[in-house]
């Protein structure tokens, strides 16, 4: 190990045991208050704000997104694969950009092929949100739950339980390993909303609404209830142009 490695070491190890003292020291200071969870969030707010305290700004990166040449050759490497609900599984992940966690947590309750709508409940932040899908597509998924009629999940394992999130990351990885491209399964919520943004017109509040990300909170609980005709005809003209 050299000098300078040595030393930092040694800096790191005594700032750590100091701040471990200090934190000994205020755990003291608050069981002799008789502070509860919420008096501490109180103090430790107010201290924040007495000395300035704020967290580092992170960097943004860019999200990884596949070329147009390696998106359609790891839906063709699912298709040879010839399993149908991976087949759904995966296309239903990029067409409504939803997490990989609201993916597996959605029910056979909470689709509506009518509409071509499926209502996500709970979903980051613990919101809900209604995503869409392409009416092409309904037939596909139409067809899929008149064949598990008794299914409570969209996708089931064999055992009668929804995917774990585990589970759906493993079978992308094999799929992008035989495609030979990289990707997880939030690749594709990326891919979907750089594709919404690229050729569907929509705009920065209609994206918030079917992607569920955070901000315009007061008006999207309402707006989320009833999507707009106009929104939805430029969603299904744009998702159909995808041809996957």
């Amino acid at each position: 190990m050299s000098e300078n490695t040595s030393n930092g070491a040694s800096q790191n190890g005594k700032a750590k045991s100091a701040k471990s003292k200090l934190a000994a020291q205020v755990a003291r200071l608050v069981r002799r208050a008789g502070l509860d969870y919420e008096g501490w969030r109180y103090v430790s707010k107010r201290v924040r704000r007495f000395c300035e305290l704020r967290p580092a700004k992170k960097g943004r990166r860019l999200p990884h997104i596949l070329t147009t040449q390696e998106f359609r050759k790891f839906y063709e490497v699912v298709d040879k694969a010839e399993d149908v609900q991976h087949s759904l599984m995966l296309r239903l992940m990029f067409y409504t950009a939803v997490r990989v966690s609201e993916l597996c947590n959605i029910q056979v309750a909470e689709m509506d092929l009518d509409t071509c709508k499926i209502r996500i409940n709970q979903g980051k932040g613990d919101k809900d949100r209604y995503v869409l899908f392409g009416k092409t597509f309904a037939t596909a998924l139409r067809t899929h739950i008149a064949a598990h009629a008794n299914n409570r999940w969209l996708f089931q394992t064999k055992r009668h339980s929804k995917y774990s999130t585990r589970r759906v990351q493993q079978i992308v990885k094999v799929y992008a390993e035989q495609a030979g491209v990289k990707a997880t399964p939030h690749t594709f919520r990326h891919q979907a909303i750089t594709w919404l943004t690229r050729h569907s017109g929509l705009a920065d509040a209609e994206l918030q609404l079917i992607t569920g990300h955070a901000r315009r909170e007061t008006l999207a609980v309402y707006q989320h209830i009833a999507l707009d005709g106009d929104l939805e005809a430029k969603y299904q003209q744009t998702m159909k142009e995808a041809d996957i």
